[in-house]
């Protein structure tokens, strides 16, 4: 919709200042022929004339002062210096028989039975000069009228691109508070729901206390999650997020944030393979940032995938970095959104994603940590097939 009112837009533009340029140029070229067509009438009247007094000399000269060719010439002369320094007669080579004129003639005739030629010169081209003059500026104005429609339309086009991105951005966080009000609402619920069942007394089996207590811990544990992606978003965005990075032991904090993942997951048990290369060194980091990485990449992992499947991580060595990757066999990015899926907010449009919980931060909030520890995180997906997220650590 609205490309196509881009489109119609350039067009109301374009279409219009091309239609004048084309008939004001039309109208300067046309005028400009009519005067030269008239202008060669004249020079062509202006040639007949001389030619013709020259004949009526002729006639009336006698015959043995023709067989003169100076007194011929001089006839000639006289016949055409009746349009003083516009006509000149010319002999055979083309030079002048009485001066020498301008570089070049408008017009030229031969003179029947003669060697000579009748040249006319425009001494004083004004009338074409002043059409070309005209033109040229007409030119000129077509050319700012065009560049005036270019900055139009790229203002237009800049405008409604703005526009449009804020309109996005403004039904992706209409989508965020919907999402997150969603996903609020069920770990509260499941709270208040076993908390009043404890309180009540209702539970008298020590088995079904323990499972109830430990559905409590896992909803905030929940909760906690969301609430450190929104604070940590809220600060990103304000400027304010600072990292504590120091020398931390990397297969520690993946080890922990898997045992952490088991158990929030309780209620949905998932399978998690954890592959760790052997003697990897110490990195510079913030130990509970890239914690919070691991957990977002674990808890998407387990979000778009089948509950049988299972989630792999690996770590390993690689030149200067140090790699961790989580793996997933679920559904899958399309090809065409891979590029944005780390944009805040961002959602793909496939149902299961749509339908899943999830407040479009996670992979925002994993970007940005990856690359405030000089590293990067890099996804790879083919849809119905799985993901592979990488994050990247320098050593």
């Amino acid at each position: 919709m609205r490309i196509g009112f881009a489109v119609l837009y350039a067009l109301v533009i374009i279409i219009p200042t091309t239609l004048l340029a084309y008939f004001g140029l039309l109208a300067v070229r046309s005028e400009k022929s009519i005067v030269e067509s008239n202008m060669m009438q004249k020079y062509e009247s202006m040639a007949s004339l001389v030619e013709g007094e020259f004949t009526k000399a002729l006639s009336d000269a006698q015959k043995e002062l023709l067989d003169n060719p100076k007194y011929v010439e001089h006839m000639i002369i006289e016949q055409s210096a009746i349009f003083k320094e516009d006509v000149a007669i010319l002999d055979s080579t083309g030079k002048s028989l009485s001066e020498e004129k301008g570089p070049k003639p408008v017009f030229v005739k031969q003179i029947k039975g003669f060697p000579y030629r009748i040249a006319v010169y425009e001494r004083y081209p004004v009338i074409l000069s002043k059409i070309d003059e005209r033109r040229h500026h007409l030119s000129l104005y077509i050319g700012i009228i065009y560049l005036s429609a270019v900055l139009i339309l790229s203002g237009a086009f800049v405008t409604l691109w703005a526009l449009s991105r804020q309109w996005n951005l403004a039904q992706l966080k209409n989508e965020f508070v919907s999402h997150l009000a969603h996903d609020l609402r069920r770990p509260l619920t499941s709270i208040r729901m076993f908390t009043e069942m404890l309180q009540t007394g209702r539970v008298a089996d020590d088995g079904k206390r323990k499972e109830y207590y430990g559905i409590i811990s896992n909803e905030s544990e929940r909760l906690t999650l969301l609430a450190n992606n929104i604070l940590d978003f809220s600060r990103i965005e304000m400027g304010r997020k600072n990292y504590n990075i120091k020398k931390e032991d990397l297969v520690r904090i993946i080890n922990e944030t898997v045992d952490r993942f088991r158990s929030y997951m309780i209620d949905v048990p998932r399978q998690v393979s954890v592959d760790i290369e052997e003697n990897l060194p110490t990195v510079n980091a913030d130990a509970s940032a890239i914690s919070q990485v691991i957990m977002n990449l674990l808890t998407n992992a387990a979000k778009y995938s089948s509950q049988d499947s299972i989630i792999s991580v690996k770590a390993a060595r690689a030149d200067r970095n140090i790699t961790v990757c989580v793996v997933d066999h679920g559904i899958g990015v399309p090809k065409g959104e891979l590029k944005k899926i780390f944009r805040k907010f961002y959602r793909t449009r496939q149902n299961e994603v749509s339908e899943a919980e999830g407040s479009g931060l996670g992979l925002t909030l994993v970007k940005y940590i990856a690359e405030a520890h000089g590293g990067q995180i890099r996804a790879e997906s083919e849809e119905g097939k799985g993901s592979r997220f990488t994050l990247v650590l320098p050593v």
